[in-house]
C-alpha cells in the first residue's frame, strides 16, 4: 500500500537550497496512473531572499499553469 500525498513544505525546499548551495529551488512532484488513487501534483518553491523568491514563485506558476495545465481553481 503506498503512503498518502502531503503537500511538500517550503521547509524541504529551504533545506534542499542551503544543503546543496543554491538560491532558488522549485520541487515538482507528481502521483500518477490509475493505481494507486489519488492521483496528483504539487508545486513548492523556494527563494532565498524576496527577490529569489518571486523568480521561483514565477518559474512555479510557468510549469503549473503553462506545462502542467493547472487551473487557477486547482487548489493552490
Amino acid at each position: 500500500m503506498s503512503r498518502p500525498m502531503h503537500p511538500i513544505p517550503i521547509s524541504a525546499a529551504e533545506r534542499i537550497a542551503k544543503d546543496y548551495g543554491y538560491d532558488q529551488v522549485i520541487i515538482v512532484a507528481r502521483r500518477v496512473g490509475d493505481d494507486p488513487d489519488p492521483n496528483g501534483e504539487h508545486v513548492t518553491t523556494y527563494g532565498r531572499n524576496r527577490d529569489h523568491c518571486a523568480v521561483a514563485a514565477r518559474i512555479g506558476d510557468f510549469l503549473k499553469f503553462k506545462i502542467m495545465g493547472w487551473t487557477r481553481d486547482h487548489g493552490e
